[in-house]
């Protein structure tokens, strides 16, 4: 790279465009480019810049049979092109770290938190599927006499403190007591690898099965009785209520509905099996309301069963659906609905979530109970792959 003199402003501005994985090869360049990519305020630009860009190697997570158990795949949107015909794209399993047991995975900036389902206080993982490292969570503070159930986990960023965050909300049980039942909410910073006790949640969350959506500082939580949304702002760590649209009733909830942050929005989908539609609201930029996305009749899709957005592309104005054994890919304007084929992932889903990558850098857990592998996808072209992105 001798031939290329780039200015370190000029350099540095160009580095914080390109993809996570990309930036991930391009450590081995130089110790120049390793100073530049490994800066926390770098990787906190980049982070803002690009947290939403759907670029090559997003991950794909899919839970399957009623939430019981998680794969975690990557694939690549970039050579999708919205035509009137079918789309297929590959997917490749990801490996992650061994629990020893089935796990659950939430997202938050390309950052992975899982959890053993055996064993809620024992193993507690936040995990970089792009560095392949991780960080072992302490187990929370006991309270003795007393059997904790966990009711919900969520995972969430402060970019106030540059820290992120989980949240972990109990069901206590007081088997000796006249008050027989409570609750408990507490918050662990990564930044001070500690957990400390917050207000409680004022709401009973259906299940911890359904993570919260994280979008813009805020951690969301649909509600079984209320046409609301509980929110935690994670900043703050106050909890309030949002309203969801208004053409939402409460019959409808919570099965029907649901909260997801795609492409810089928070957007609210409901099926409606009334009028036989599916509809998609998006909030407002001011937080003051929601406007119409779209609505779909079940008459012009492909396919049957429940849908749920996994994508939003809000510059094409596309969106991709996933149903129970596949995808879909809708173009907003035409209201044309194509199949979407990604090959290598099982033929039945129940649920599924992406995510792009992230450069955040997390220290080793111990390797006597954690065995994280170096990701595989990546390849050995570094010096093409510079100049070609630096020249584009």
């Amino acid at each position: 790279m001798s031939d290329i003199n780039i200015p370190s402003e000029l350099l540095r501005e160009i580095l914080v465009r390109l993809p996570a994985e990309s930036l991930h090869r391009f450590r081995s360049v130089c110790k120049e480019w390793v100073g530049i990519i490994d800066d926390s305020s770098f990787i906190k630009a980049h982070a803002l810049l690009n947290s939403n860009q759907l670029y090559s190697h997003t991950l794909l997570l899919l839970l399957m049979k009623k939430n019981t158990y998680s794969l975690l795949y990557s694939f690549s949107l970039d050579s999708l092109q919205f035509m009137n015909a079918p789309q297929m794209i590959d997917a490749k399993i990801i490996s992650p770290p061994r629990l020893g047991s089935r796990f659950h995975y939430t997202f938050c900036n390309g950052l992975i938190l899982m959890h053993s389902i055996s064993d809620t206080t024992k193993y507690w993982i936040i995990w970089n599927p792009l560095t392949s490292e991780c960080r072992r969570i302490p187990v929370p503070p006991l309270i003795h006499h007393v059997t904790t159930i966990l009711s919900n986990v969520a995972f969430g960023f402060d970019c106030d403190a540059d820290d992120y965050k989980v949240v972990r909300i109990d069901l206590l049980v007081f088997p000796e007591t006249p008050i027989k039942f409570g609750h408990r909410t507490l918050v662990y910073s990564l930044k001070l690898d500690s957990w400390r006790k917050i207000e409680d949640c004022p709401r009973s969350i259906p299940s911890y099965h359904e993570p919260a959506t994280f979008f813009n500082g805020t951690l969301y939580w649909l509600l079984n009785d209320t046409v609301t949304a509980l929110a935690l702002d994670i900043r703050t760590e106050s909890f309030s209520e949002l309203p969801l649209p208004d053409d939402i009733t409460s019959q409808q909830l919570p099965g029907g509905c649901r909260l997801d942050a795609l492409d810089g929005c928070l957007i609210c989908s409901l099926e409606n099996e009334k009028t036989k539609t599916f509809n998609a609201w998006m909030m407002k930029e001011d937080n003051d309301g929601w406007i119409k996305l779209f609505s779909l009749q079940f008459s012009h899709l492909l396919v049957s069963g429940t849908l749920r957005l996994v994508a939003y592309l809000k510059r094409k104005g596309q969106v991709v659906m996933q149903h129970k054994r596949g995808f879909l890919w809708l173009d907003i304007g035409s209201n044309s609905v194509n199949k979407l084929s990604i090959h290598g992932i099982p033929d039945i889903i129940d649920s599924s979530k992406i995510c792009p990558m992230s450069l955040v850098r997390l220290n080793v857990c111990d390797t006597k109970d954690v065995s994280a592998t170096r990701s595989k996808w990546f390849d050995t072209r570094l010096r093409a792959d510079c100049v070609s992105l630096l020249h584009r």
